[in-house]
């Protein structure tokens, strides 16, 4: 008989041993076993001409296992055939070389004891025991040296050892780490001072060792060999090869200068911040400290990397819980009120939708009183794409408005108290007027403010001007529907004479005004131009019509009546006019006052009021000429910053674009063609005079008007500003806004005589009206650097002292007791102003001060000098002032524009010296956009750039953290935007590294609801990353912003070509399901356009 027959009529082995006392149910064959079973035969048969492996050692530890089995089979094997057992599969010997084995049958010990017998089992080996992935087989891990800190790897050909961190190993996965490179000071590198040579290489350095030439030693022990991963310093680190590092710190030169905390400073600072609150646990302040170290704990874990989404909602979990436990135990209100928002603002990024509305309405249920909790609130009602509907939005401001005026009458008799609630009015206010105009309702929210004017500023003297007015008292309610009703002129249209007025003489409606009628075109028009069709019905309902007026179109929300503006009204007491004023400057988009107080600035930094850029100025993130902004050379498009955050001196209020930043730059009227916005300045320009001839805002206002008018009606500004001098002749800061107004229009010789005339008058006015003589030497000083040149600005600071002023200077002698004796004059002035608390003449006294030493100062580093002057004045106002007040930052800045002149205006500047005067401004003053695009533009001249990448990473966008580690201003994410859509491609620039700016804002949590952000983010997808991309940015946008309607138009704008129409009406359905304003329907024509197919 041939060995392939033997093998085949090898008996079935039986399994003796486990056969049952009692016999078992029989079990049939299954169907077609037989015929499976030959199957079988035929595979062994074939196998069988496959020349035999030859069979691996086996591991001493199963030997006796193997030997049992073998034996027990032994005996079952005899006696049986295999017909006897055709019923079941049959086992082969392990030497047997089948490659498997088809059971159909089962093992009937299954169904005895549940699983197979142990014995039934193979045994399995790994291959390759003790090798490592990546590695030579000829390694081999040595597990008798081998412990669980370190893995040694041997080399058995070569007997040597190779030892690896296991810590190593357990980073794979993840992304690399940021690695900081240290500079060690020259003078530590040479241990040998004495030595006669210079070692190459550190002495200390590890360079690489390559595995054939691995020797060390398994008894080494250094001290970062000894930090194990486990312990308290968290996981060890591989050490960087000396070959790489180079390459590694240049991809990611970004991280150069960071500073990360070491594991064990963290460690110790959250052992310290949980020591205190367990000590003390209704201490509000501790609990809100160790939360929001949290996130300083996720960041040192993996510094220089962004969170994965991961990571973030297991961090939000933990915040989470810190907050409810504070909350049980905290009872201090104001604390409460902060633990309730930031307990919500975790939960949202835990909880659906619905559960964070349920949980909204119980906060506020058990804490109606808590006013901020309303606001956080209405940010919730107005972000919830799910459930937006508008007129429930419009309702939660309402009833928001509703309370705050019930409370502001409960605390009248405490200051403090009333006037938070009166600045937490306004900011409502601000944000429900800003809300309806960017959903579509531009009349009704211009009707509100029409309406807080009014009421305020014109109330009848006999309904008490200088208490809050009972706003629902009968007859004061009937007297004001009466004049609303009335229709007459109101606050900002022409004719308008005011409430106050009409009470006492009545008055007549203006003449009735016709709309144009606007052509639709066909239905496939109109889908495809929707947007310019919508664009241009909001122009022209930028003022609500009167009932006479001839609309042409059956719109409800033309005209405004009193029932729907009533409920929105605010009594205010006169006190806060200066507060409503700032409030509608915000409004307007227009810069804040230089006296606005820092509790109303922080409005400027506000996502959802920071929305300049939403109705144009795209062009600003872009670079007007790429070429000169990577060498440097550009001086315009610094200034070109779409939005500004810097204190707004009479510098930035006439400011030449070509040479400063201008705070009314992008309301020039070059600028308003490529707007869409539905403000009308001339309404804006009528109010802003009508305050100005209240007298609220004081000169202050009347120099920002003059300013605002000389940028968006320039020739009418000369008249106006002399209409104003008629009515104050005494007023030098006017005048010296006229002379700032002849200056730009290139009139100097008029502009001095102004000055002159100004400056001489000084004799007849009182010590406090001179105070502004000092403003005008600085302007006139200023102007003569940027037209004349030094010389003849020199001669006019000589001439301070002097009592008459002429216009001549040429007899003007410079020696040194001329200059002697006007740093008298100026230091007397400096000294008096800080003396009586005048900071800001304070300031102006120390920059014409200043300009002297610089402008008579003849030695090479001239500017260190003057620089160490700056520093010398900031010690002297810090022993009055903190050191981030305004004083402080209108001396930062005016020592910016001294280095930004000093750079454009000499060959030879150390740009590392503007750079140390710059950082040190931009630390003191992160969200300063003057030091920040002064400091990127002095960066922009070196090819690596990325300090400038650093600086917004370490400073800008650290510097305004909240208890969830996200920034809150919008500022500092516009400007990492700019400053990298304006580097160069050289340096690292990509639409990548765009794309990841874009995405850190979006992400963060003043930038998820910016509508302006969300829209440039899909402008740029638009032009440099492929509608595909921009597709999905945009339906992120309106879910994220669901009132902006601008951003529902871009669909049709930018992607009419790109989704079809069956999607196009998918968004318009999405603008008439938010109940936003719909001016010309679409309905008819998706009706035919579709059934046309």
């Amino acid at each position: 008989m041939t060995e392939d027959a033997t093998a085949i009529n090898k008996t079935v082995p039986k399994f003796a041993s486990f056969r049952p006392k009692l016999d078992p149910p029989p079990l049939s064959s299954p169907r077609g076993a037989s015929k499976l079973f030959n199957i079988r035969q035929d595979v062994q048969s074939n196998a069988s001409t496959v020349p035999e492996l030859t069979t691996r050692r086996r591991h001493k530890k199963h030997s006796r296992h193997e030997h049992e089995f073998k034996h027990q089979q032994s005996q079952q094997f005899e006696g049986r055939s295999v017909e006897d057992t055709e019923p079941q599969a049959t086992f082969r010997s392990w030497d047997e070389p089948a490659n498997y084995v088809v059971d159909v049958s089962g093992d009937i010990a299954n169904v005895k004891y549940g699983s197979l017998h142990s014995y039934s089992i193979p045994s399995f080996f790994r291959s390759g025991y003790g090798s490592i992935l990546g590695l030579s087989s000829s390694l081999k891990i040595d597990r008798q040296l081998s412990n669980e800190k370190y893995l040694f790897i041997s080399n058995p050909d070569k007997g040597r050892y190779l030892k690896r961190d296991k810590a190593a190993f357990a980073k794979v996965g993840r992304g690399r780490e940021t690695k900081i490179k240290s500079i060690t000071p020259a003078t530590e590198l040479l241990d040998d001072h004495g030595a006669d040579f210079i070692p190459i290489d550190d002495a200390r350095s590890k360079k690489r060792r390559r595995v054939d030439d691995v020797n060390w030693s398994p008894d080494s022990n250094t001290e970062d060999e000894q930090h194990h991963y486990r312990s308290i310093k968290g996981k060890a680190k591989p050490p960087v090869d000396a070959e790489d590092s180079d390459k590694e710190f240049s991809e990611d030169a970004s991280n150069l200068g960071r500073t990360v905390l070491s594991t064990d400073e963290v460690i110790l600072r959250k052992a310290a911040l949980s020591k205190k609150v367990d000590s003390e646990p209704t201490n509000g302040n501790a609990w809100l400290d160790l939360i929001s170290y949290q996130e300083q704990i996720l960041s040192s874990q993996n510094p220089g990397e962004r969170a994965n989404a991961a990571e973030s909602l297991s961090t939000a979990d933990i915040k989470l819980s810190m907050y409810e436990k504070a909350l049980n135990v905290v009872k201090d209100p104001e604390y409460i009120e902060r633990l309730i928002i930031g307990m919500m603002q975790e939960g949202a990024k835990l909880w659906d939708v619905k559960k964070v509305a349920n949980k909204w309405q119980n906060v506020l249920e058990e804490n109606p009183n808590y006013i901020n909790l309303w606001t956080k609130y209405l940010d919730f009602q107005q972000t919830n794409s799910a459930n937006f509907h508008f007129d429930d939005l419009r309702e939660a401001y309402r009833r928001c408005l509703g309370i705050l005026r019930a409370a502001v009458l409960r605390v009248e008799g405490d200051v403090a108290r009333h006037e938070k609630f009166i600045t937490i009015q306004l900011y409502l206010l601000l944000r429900m007027t800003i809300c309806l105009r960017e959903a579509g309702y531009s009349e009704q929210s211009v009707a509100i403010w029409q309406v807080v004017f009014e009421f305020n500023l014109y109330r009848p003297p006999s309904s008490g001007n200088d208490k809050i007015a009972p706003l629902f008292s009968e007859k004061l309610k009937t007297s004001f529907e009466d004049f609303w009703e009335s229709e007459v002129p109101r606050i900002g249209e022409e004719g308008s004479a005011g409430w106050v007025k009409y009470s006492s003489h009545g008055g007549s409606p203006s003449e009735p005004k016709t709309d144009e009628t606007m052509a639709t075109g066909s239905h496939i028009s109109q889908i495809r131009n929707w947007y310019k069709l919508e664009a241009e019905c909001s122009l022209r309902s930028q003022q609500p019509a009167r009932t006479i007026d001839d609309t042409g179109e059956d719109d409800p929300y033309r005209v405004v009546l009193f029932s729907d503006v009533k409920e929105f009204v605010l009594s205010l007491p006169a006190s806060s006019y200066r507060h409503l004023l700032s409030t509608f400057l915000a409004y307007c988009h227009l810069p804040p006052l230089e006296s606005t107080p820092d509790s109303l600035k922080a409005w400027w930094q506000d996502s959802f009021i920071r929305n300049d850029s939403l109705y144009g100025y795209e062009k600003t993130l872009h670079p007007s000429n790429p070429a000169e902004l990577t060498t440097g050379s550009s001086t315009t498009d610094i200034f070109d910053l779409p939005l500004s955050s810097y204190v707004v001196s009479t510098d930035s209020l006439f400011a030449n674009h070509n040479s400063w930043f201008s705070a009314f730059h992008f309301q020039k009227p070059e600028y308003k063609s490529e707007k869409r916005e539905p403000l009308d300045y001339a309404w804006i320009r009528r109010v802003l005079r009508t305050l100005v001839d209240l007298g609220i805002g004081d000169d202050d206002l009347a120099e920002y008007f003059l300013a605002f008018e000389h940028n968006i009606m320039p020739n009418t500004a000369k008249k106006t500003a002399k209409a104003l001098l008629k009515k104050q002749p005494s007023n030098l800061r006017l005048y010296n806004a006229y002379a700032l107004i002849e200056f730009r229009a290139g009139n100097r010789s008029t502009a001095e005589s102004v000055l002159v005339a100004a400056l001489n008058l000084r004799r007849t006015l009182d010590n406090n009206a001179q105070r502004e003589t000092i403003l005008l030497w600085r302007t006139w000083i200023w102007e003569l650097l940027d037209s004349a040149g030094t010389e003849d600005a020199v001669k006019r600071l000589l001439t301070v002292p002097v009592m008459e002023i002429k216009l001549d200077v040429s007899d003007v002698r410079v020696t040194a007791t001329a200059r002697l004796k006007v740093q008298k004059v100026l230091a007397n002035g400096r000294d008096q102003a800080l003396s009586l608390g005048d900071y800001r003449y304070a300031v102006f006294y120390s920059e014409c001060l200043i300009l002297l030493k610089y402008l008579t100062n003849e030695e090479e580093s001239h500017i260190d000098a003057t620089l160490s002057s700056y520093d010398h004045l900031f010690q002297l106002f810090t022993k009055r002032l903190p050191p981030n007040s305004l004083p402080h930052e209108l001396l930062h800045q005016s020592r910016a524009k001294l280095l930004y002149y000093h750079t454009t205006h000499t060959r030879s500047f150390k740009p590392a010296l503007v750079r140390s005067t710059l950082t040190d401004s931009v630390k003191r003053f992160p969200l300063n956009t003057i030091f920040l695009s002064l400091y990127a533009w002095n960066e922009a001249r070196f090819r690596i750039d990325d300090r400038v990448r650093a600086l917004v990473h370490d400073v800008v966008l650290s510097s305004h953290v909240s208890n969830n580690g996200s920034t809150q201003d919008i500022i500092s994410h516009f400007f990492a935007v700019y400053v990298e859509l304006r580097r160069s491609p050289t340096t690292s620039s990509n639409i990548h590294s765009i794309r990841g700016v874009f995405e850190r804002a979006v992400d963060s949590l003043s930038g998820s609801h910016s509508a302006a952000m969300w829209k440039l983010y899909f402008l740029f997808e638009c032009e440099r990353g492929g509608l595909q991309r921009a597709r999905a940015v945009f339906y992120r946008a309106v879910r994220a912003c669901p009132w902006a309607k601008e951003l529902y138009l871009l669909a049709f704008e930018r992607l009419g070509k790109e989704m079809s129409i069956r999607e196009l009406k998918g968004v318009f359905e999405m603008v008439v399901e938010k109940e936003l304003r719909v001016f010309v329907g679409l309905e008819e024509a998706f009706e035919e356009v579709e059934g046309r197919g």
